[in-house]
């Protein structure tokens, strides 16, 4: 069998200890890469130093992230991989639409994500603010700074109503935390058919209906043309003035201008972002300045178990490609999932 070459360059977002020289690999990952057959040849390759392309035949990357983190592969560094030698690309992320290329749309080249790798940092995340909302945890922290001694109202999550808009991986795993602690689940799917947690489910097409009802709103939802503005000044005025929206998925799928405009006035009680139309966020953005609204720098999936969870799908797949199986979690360029 001809040497396979695999090009590893970028950092998986949420991965908590990249080594001194940039890469994220720890020795155990790289024992259990080469394990998968004797005929690999890995190539560690910081973003910043990305040269003979030509060599390599799969690149396992975080991606071709249009806005830069440090650590990452900006565009021009990615674009560098895809030469006729190039068969794989195995993201270290569930979203893809940045990493669109001609030779992925021809199918030229396989592009895969990471579709679970973060699901579990992020459904918690989610959890961690709808009790951060209900238990006040904002103004405790602000009335023990200031030294002030006062019992508050708090609220529960039992018996509440969490509408996730979404019941993709992410989806299921926050119905899951949710129905644990009592709350009744109903979310948005695009086949019909039951799923776990969920008390009821409906079509996309019927979200309008549904969001009178909901305690909570959360979005876990992909890029795609369908989702693009989905929260804008109709699903807002549908909210309940004590509804809390959620967002986990991509900026995308909120008007900015409009849930500012619908924070300040109060139209509902308050939101958690975690992702954002531009990243980092301008400094004169609205958004900076709305006391009833979470703001997470996109990283809610963070966690110290992300690097081996990447390693340990990137193996199952690698296993495939040697043996020259279908690869799992391919990417569709047109469905945007």
């Amino acid at each position: 069998m001809a040497k396979i070459t695999i090009a590893i360059s970028g950092i998986p977002r949420g991965f908590q200890f990249p080594r001194d020289d940039g890469n994220w690999l720890q020795e155990h990952h790289r024992s259990l890469i080469q394990s998968m057959s004797p005929d690999l040849e890995l190539r560690e390759i910081p973003a910043h130093r990305v040269t003979q392309a030509d060599e390599v035949d799969v690149l396992l990357a975080e991606g071709g992230n249009r806005t830069h983190y440090p650590g990452e592969l900006d565009w021009a560094d990615y674009q560098r991989f895809f030469t006729p030698r190039l068969k794989w690309v195995q993201l270290c992320s569930t979203g893809f639409s940045d990493n669109i290329t001609p030779q992925v749309e021809q199918g030229v080249v396989t592009l895969t994500n990471a579709p679970d790798i973060h699901t579990i940092p992020i459904a918690e995340s989610v959890l961690a603010a709808m009790l951060d909302h209900v238990k006040r945890l904002k103004q405790r922290r602000d009335d023990q700074r200031q030294k002030v001694w006062r019992q508050l109202a708090n609220d529960e999550l039992f018996g509440r109503v969490v509408l996730i808009v979404g019941l993709g991986r992410i989806g299921r795993r926050v119905a899951a935390l949710c129905k644990a602690v009592g709350m009744r689940v109903v979310g948005t799917r695009r086949t019909p058919g039951a799923v776990a947690n969920v008390d009821a489910g409906f079509p996309p097409d019927r979200l309008l209906n549904h969001l009178p009802e909901a305690d909570f709103v959360v979005l876990a939802l992909p890029h795609t043309a369908h989702t693009v503005g989905l929260i804008g000044e109709p699903a807002l005025r549908a909210m309940k003035h004590s509804a809390y929206l959620i967002n986990v998925g991509r900026g995308s799928a909120v008007d900015e201008v409009a849930l500012a405009d619908a924070l300040t006035r109060g139209e509902i009680a308050g939101a958690y972002l975690d992702a954002f139309l531009k990243e980092p966020l301008p400094e004169g953005h609205p958004f900076w300045n709305l006391d009833n609204l979470l703001l997470v720098p996109h990283d809610s999936h963070s966690s110290p178990k992300i690097g081996d969870r990447m390693v340990e799908l990137f193996c199952a797949n690698l296993r495939r490609y040697v043996r020259g199986l279908p690869l799992e979690h391919v990417c569709d360029p047109k469905r945007g999932y």
